[in-house]
C-alpha cells in the first residue's frame, strides 16, 4: 500500500506545481482572517504563485480565494476536456 503511495505522489509531482511556502504566504495567512490557518497557507501559496486551481477536498474552505478550489474529480473532468 505504502509503495502504490508513494508512485501516484511521484506521477501528481511529475503532473501538477506544488507551490512553495514560506515567510511571505505565513505573514499572508496569518494576517488574512481565515478560520483555518493551513486552508490560510494553501491560499496565500495558490495566489501568490498564480496558480490555476486549488486541489482539494473542501473547496468551501476557498470560497475567499481569487484562484478557483476544485476537488480531484472536478479537476480530472476540467483537464480531461
Amino acid at each position: 500500500m505504502e509503495a502504490a503511495a508513494r508512485e501516484a505522489i511521484g506521477l501528481l509531482i511529475d503532473l501538477l506545481v506544488i507551490a512553495p511556502v514560506g515567510a511571505e504566504e505565513c505573514e499572508l495567512s496569518l494576517h488574512a482572517g481565515e478560520p483555518d490557518l493551513e486552508d490560510g497557507l494553501v491560499r496565500a501559496a495558490a495566489e501568490l504563485n498564480d496558480v490555476d486551481f486549488i486541489l482539494t477536498r473542501d473547496a468551501r474552505a476557498f470560497r475567499r480565494s481569487r484562484v478557483r478550489a476544485v476537488t480531484c474529480a472536478e479537476y480530472l473532468e476540467i483537464f480531461a476536456e
